[in-house]
């Protein structure tokens, strides 16, 4: 009975032992997983010796802004499809500023990712103040620091018009990667654009159809579509410049404001429908209606009023983000201890097979 008694107790332990290694097991081996298939989407992009480093780097980032590995990695994949334009090394800031305009317009990374990556395809704003010829002549660091210093300032922008508009960050930047290809290449400013797009998101129009009213409204004007150009030329108001480019639009309508104010109604619906068409005329009208709104948010991007620093630094103190911060980091230690253990449980997987094959066979048997 004294041996049975100590042979049970020494199963309870064994059983006891089995489960906690199991938990363990369960609590690392899926986050390593996930992290490891994560660096995989990564290192698709990066062909440098240096892909480790980087990858490591944007996982500590990630920590800062409550990201898993896994989710940081993504985040990275997703913002190394501009290395070729930015460079290998350039892609941590870039994740670190996507990150923290996702953490500032509350939105995912992936969805933040993706409007900064869009826009700044279409307006390479990242190279602000620069040009292509110097930023490739920098060294990594300096390329690092003219796209955080770059960025920082149209977040700042971005930050100030939805501080102060009934828009938020994540719909204006919708409605502007609608339409910021063509507007750039008039010479808008991003602040220009945003404040464009929060009049008319103000004036309850759909993200959408806001967009795609700007775009049509710049393309209109930049062919003469239906004479476009000519309504707006007939009111004095010059659509293009010297040398035979469209004007920036928000130009256009500021002299328009001035053109029009002894205009009746049915004078301004009709120079609206002619510019921009009758699908989006009443889109048109709002813009003309909200120039002088239009006017006062430039000036409030152009004041930075809402600096982007202060509120990433008042976020990084607060209690709940900081404990996201170590929920995060605790995670990344157990991705870690998962790669650990990978090995053992590979083998101890293998030996299962084989077992299950074997059992298969016996219960096969005639």
């Amino acid at each position: 009975a004294l041996a049975m008694d100590a042979f049970s107790g020494v199963e309870e332990v064994a059983m006891l032992a089995n489960e906690q290694i199991q938990e363990m097991v369960d609590n690392t081996v899926p986050l390593s997983r996930e992290i490891a298939e994560a660096r995989i989407e990564f290192d698709k992009f990066i062909e440098s010796t240096e892909r480790a480093r980087l990858g490591d780097e944007i996982r500590d980032i990630g920590v800062q802004f409550g990201y898993t590995g896994d989710q940081a990695l993504r985040a990275g994949a997703k913002m190394a499809q501009l290395s070729g334009l930015l460079g290998e090394e350039a892609v941590p800031a870039a994740t670190e500023m996507s990150l923290a305009f996702g953490m500032i317009g509350e939105m995912e990374s992936e969805e933040a990712m993706q409007r900064l990556i869009n826009l700044h395809q279409q307006t390479g704003f990242m190279m602000r103040g620069t040009t292509e010829e110097q930023f490739k002549a920098m060294d990594a660091e300096g390329q690092r620091n003219q796209i955080r210093k770059a960025s920082i300032a149209t977040l700042n922008e971005l930050n100030a018009i939805e501080d102060h508009s009934a828009a938020n960050m994540e719909r204006i930047t919708f409605v502007m990667n609608q339409f910021a290809s063509q507007a750039h290449l008039t010479g808008e400013s991003l602040a220009e654009m945003a404040a464009m797009s929060a009049v008319l998101i103000e004036a309850g129009e759909e993200q959408g159809k806001a967009g795609r009213a700007l775009r049509m409204i710049y393309a209109r004007l930049g062919a003469n579509t239906n004479g476009a150009a000519d309504a707006i030329h007939g009111l004095g108001v010059a659509t293009h410049n010297a040398e035979g480019q469209l004007r920036p639009l928000n130009q256009i309508l500021k002299d328009l404001e001035v053109a029009m104010q002894d205009k009746t109604a049915a004078d301004k619906q009709n120079v609206a429908q002619v510019v921009a068409g009758n699908n989006h005329y009443v889109r048109m009208l709002k813009l003309m209606e909200g120039t002088g709104r239009m006017t006062d948010l430039i000036g409030e991007a152009a004041e930075n009023t809402s600096p982007v620093i202060d509120i990433l630094n008042e976020r990084f103190k607060d209690t709940s983000v900081q404990l996201t911060q170590a929920e995060t980091a605790l995670n990344n230690v157990r991705g870690e201890i998962g790669d650990a253990l990978l090995p053992s449980v590979k083998d101890a997987t293998i030996a299962q097979v084989a077992f299950n094959e074997a059992y298969l066979d016996f219960i096969e048997m005639p």
